[in-house]
């Protein structure tokens, strides 16, 4: 059996005509100037955007990438700009000079210069934002005019405040020539109080940016993307099927899924459960015992059943359950009940409980559905190490 990574772009056919249309990448000008991509951690996105660089480059234009940083200090003010810049010293440094020398401020942003407000009041001007701010502009302006240029900016979901009003001065100033942009962001990672989440409501409302939403894979193109990992002897259908369940149209834990020696009734693999429990990194105490209790139920458990096992005071667990929601981890269903907002965080929240966590919480559950505490459907129970829990 051969297993590896696709290399083909499996079912974004529409998301890559949208973008090469919306930017004029095939015929400038395009409807848009800027677009705003979206979507869950590991939908595919980055893959997208390798092959619209691929559409560009093969159109003519440059194309010029910049990265943000989950750094744990906080992010480096205008990161992803420090590392376009250094592109452009590399590929068209007659340009990057040319602008600098009207813009020394911009030189403060090459890779390698730290930037640091002096105490004299010449430096300290020279680092206002709105001369760094029209610095890049210009730069992006200059670098256009010998070739169409295509800006991305990957990852916002983590910019820093700098990046984040940059963005906004670049996407409310028109350019002259065949400048477009891209902005990345995960869309599941913009919680309530997310900086970005405002941010992105004001860019969307802008004339000349749009926002394509990169949603998951249908069972149909999930199933094109395991043939493509499978190049020579296909998976059984009964794994297929599992793959397609656990999975639900996200390219990279499909491609996680597969490309390990993977037990369908076993835990999901260990790098896999280490990506999906960062996202509980941010939630308080109180927030992980229900998510915890939560994932014992298995896809889906009611309030009242949450209220019962937990034993929490209803205002606690509702302060409890709205963290949660808001924070992407849970979501609503139909009528008073909760979900995993993807089905394999709740497997790893399971997989991640000590053994007496499980048998702690399985018998809760089994007590307050025997005496009547709480009614509705019965819980989809996760296996114990003894076997399935009662209830």
């Amino acid at each position: 059996m051969s297993t590896s990574r696709s290399v083909d772009l499996v079912g974004r056919d529409d998301e890559l005509s949208a973008l090469v249309s919306q930017l004029g990448i095939s015929s400038f000008p395009g409807t848009s100037r800027a677009v705003l991509l979206a979507g869950d951690a590991g939908v595919g996105k980055t893959r997208l955007l390798t092959e619209l660089r691929d559409v560009a480059v093969e159109a003519g234009w440059l194309v010029l990438a910049g990265h943000c940083l989950d750094l744990a200090e906080g992010s480096m003010p205008y990161l992803p700009f420090t590392e376009i810049l250094g592109r452009v010293l590399t590929e068209r440094p007659e340009v990057a000079a040319s602008v600098i020398e009207r813009h020394p401020t911009l030189a403060r942003l090459a890779p390698g210069r730290r930037l640091q407000v002096s105490e004299d009041r010449d430096e300290a001007q020279s680092l206002d934002r709105g001369n760094v701010f029209a610095a890049v502009h210009d730069l992006f302006e200059a670098v256009g005019q010998s070739a169409p240029l295509l800006v991305v900016v990957e990852d916002t979901h983590w910019a820093d405040q700098s990046t984040r009003d940059m963005l906004s001065f670049l996407f409310a100033r028109p350019f002259d020539g065949q400048v477009a942009l891209v902005v990345s962001y995960r869309s599941d990672d913009l919680h309530r109080r997310h900086p970005l989440r405002p941010q992105v409501a004001e860019w969307a409302r802008l004339r000349g940016v749009e926002r394509i939403q990169v949603d998951p894979l249908d069972e149909t193109q999930v199933r094109r993307l395991i043939h493509a990992m499978h190049t020579e002897s296909p998976l059984a259908e009964a794994s297929v099927a599992e793959i397609i369940d656990r999975a639900q149209g996200n390219a990279f834990f499909v491609e996680e899924l597969v490309g390990v020696s993977w037990s369908t009734d076993g835990p999901i693999p260990s790098e896999l459960a280490d990506v999906l429990l960062v996202r509980l990194d941010r939630l308080d105490e109180r927030t992980l015992e229900v998510v915890r209790a939560a994932s014992v139920a298995g896809r889906r458990v009611s309030h009242t059943l949450l209220a019962a096992v937990t034993g929490l005071a209803p205002a606690e667990l509702e302060a409890a359950l709205r963290s949660a929601v808001e924070s992407n981890v849970l979501e609503q269903t139909r009528g008073s009940a909760y979900r995993f907002r993807h089905a394999l965080l709740g497997e790893a929240v399971y997989d991640d409980l000590l053994p007496g966590e499980r048998v702690r919480l399985h018998t809760a559950f089994s007590a307050a559905l025997q005496s009547g505490l709480a009614r509705g459907p019965r819980p989809s129970w996760r296996s114990t190490p003894a076997g399935p829990a009662t209830g």
